[in-house]
């Protein structure tokens, strides 16, 4: 492709996204003023929801994580990321509409608002204040890593396609000041109408990508045939260097389903959509969008490994720049490009938003919603957190779905305290509590290599796992836990 007129494509439409989400921002801004308003919207519709959710799910996760994770590791990746994906987006129909209404319990409990957050949940289940506090510290200390491969992934493919120097440094310190000001201005509805516009785009780029790969391979026999030529193990379990084990997908599994309740942004999504007939309609969407926008990497990842074969990635090159180079027209290439840093920018705006709403919401004593100074807290705490990801992101690490997933299972860990909220026994609040205490320093010592992360050949998040769940379905199982939401039909009308 001529370098100048690929440039200049991207770079013209960058623009226009851009003043898409300055117009939107600025609209948005005239509508938000209270601190409901900014932080949690007022109900939003089924299509909204569904974009909501999946934006948090998708971003660079999917766009270059996922191809890159199939081209390294091959077709059994699908286990872990297809069936796990869809598995959550069913699960969340049910455990979803439990959440919501022991919400609205515990807004009648307590003659107040409904909480909208996870440390309001936990504040307003009487939870012990240290554990809360712990709540929003190892959230914030897991999401990092989320929101540092955001950035790094849009830093890197806008600089393979528009060089700001020699490394991706530029573009990463101009997508955090994107991200920051779009959030500050819009609030939360800002990000579900970006959610819709990333979510459209993610669709029809990786889908196109998808079938140019084909095409340019010559057919989907021929390309599977060619990955064959090159590397057989690619189309085996458990893949070239044997990571897609049984034990690495379960532990990715459990961790991928227990995101909706563990993870503030997701948490949020769950709790302010309209009504439970809305929210009901968007996670039985999730379960579709989920599985087209990840069946198409494959396709991507697969023809990877066969653009990219004997070629030399350290020389400043990018894997899926060169498939789209090799195959798709020009379009498709600042599409794709634009495409990342939306669908990033979506998820990330909505991870520095809600982390910072925890923060605030651990520090004052009443409901955030109520609070007159809580926008500008929210924002000092998405800035320190938009500032260590950002010196993250220009470090280096083995790859992206491995960094998100240790940040999944660092989040996972936390279940048994949003559980424990639910329990009346004061005793056994701080037990749970405790337990996911435990947990987590355990999982840090692993990551730290101060422990091993096997024990008699079991790996030991399934062992945290097993006990974590003993402890919950103990804690919930006795009659004192007459908290458990009531069979009724809430159903909007």
């Amino acid at each position: 492709m001529d370098m100048t007129l690929k440039t200049t494509l991207v770079i013209g439409v960058l623009v226009a996204y851009l003043l898409f989400l300055g117009t939107t921002a600025w609209r948005l801004a005239q509508k938000t003023d209270s601190n409901r308003e900014y932080l949690f919207g007022s109900g939003f519709g089924a299509v909204l929801s569904l974009f909501g959710i999946a934006a948090s799910l998708f971003s660079t996760f999917t766009l270059q994580g996922m191809p890159d994770f199939f081209r390294n590791h091959g077709i059994a990746s699908w286990v872990f990321l297809g069936i796990s994906d869809v598995c959550l987006a069913a699960q969340l129909l049910y455990f979803g509409l439990k959440m919501r209404r022991f919400t609205r319990r515990l807004a009648q409990k307590n003659g107040g608002l409904a909480p909208k957050n996870l440390t309001e949940w936990l504040k307003q289940g009487a939870m012990p204040r240290w554990s809360v506090l712990f709540f929003v510290v190892a959230t914030t200390l897991f999401m990092i890593p989320y929101v540092t491969i955001g950035i790094k992934g849009s830093a890197l493919l806008l600089n393979g396609a528009v060089p700001l120097g020699d490394t991706h440094l530029l573009w990463s310190v101009i997508i955090v000041l994107l991200m920051l000001t779009y959030s500050w201005f819009g609030g939360i509805r800002a990000l579900f109408i970006t959610d819709v516009v990333q979510g459209l785009m993610l669709m029809v780029t990786v889908w196109a990508i998808a079938l140019f790969a084909i095409k340019g391979a010559g057919g989907m026999t021929a390309l599977f045939d060619q990955v064959a030529a090159i590397e057989p193990a690619l189309l085996t379990a458990p893949g070239p260097v044997g990571l897609l084990n049984w034990q690495f997908l379960l532990v990715s599994f459990i961790s991928i389903v227990l995101i909706p309740y563990v993870q503030p942004q997701m948490a949020t999504r769950v709790l302010v959509a309209k009504d439970d007939k809305t929210f009901a309609r968007s996670a039985m969407g999730l379960a579709v969008f989920a599985l087209l926008v990840i069946l198409p990497t494959v396709f991507i990842g697969m023809r990877a490994v066969t653009v990219n074969y004997g070629v030399d990635l350290s020389a400043g090159g990018h894997f899926l720049l060169n498939v789209i180079d090799s195959d798709a027209p020009l379009f498709f290439f600042a599409l794709f490009i634009v495409g990342a840093l939306a669908a990033d920018m979506s998820t990330v705006d909505s991870q520095l938003l809600s982390i910072g709403t925890e923060w605030r919401s651990a520090t004052l004593k009443g409901d955030i919603q109520q609070s007159s100074t809580a926008k500008m807290g929210v924002k000092i705490a998405g800035i320190v957190v938009a500032g260590v990801a950002l010196v993250l992101a220009q470090t280096s690490f083995e790859s992206l779905i491995l960094f998100a997933i240790n940040s999944f299972i660092g989040t996972s860990l936390l279940l048994p305290m949003v559980v424990a909220a639910t329990v009346q026994d004061s005793g056994k609040k701080t037990l749970l509590s405790l337990a996911s205490l435990v947990s987590v320093v355990v999982f840090l010592l692993i990551l730290f290599g101060v422990m091993p992360n096997m024990l008699a050949g079991v790996r030991v998040e399934l062992i945290l796992y097993a006990v974590l769940g003993a402890m919950i379905w103990w804690a919930t199982r006795s009659s004192d836990q007459q908290s458990s939401p009531q069979r009724e039909v809430t159903y909007a009308r």
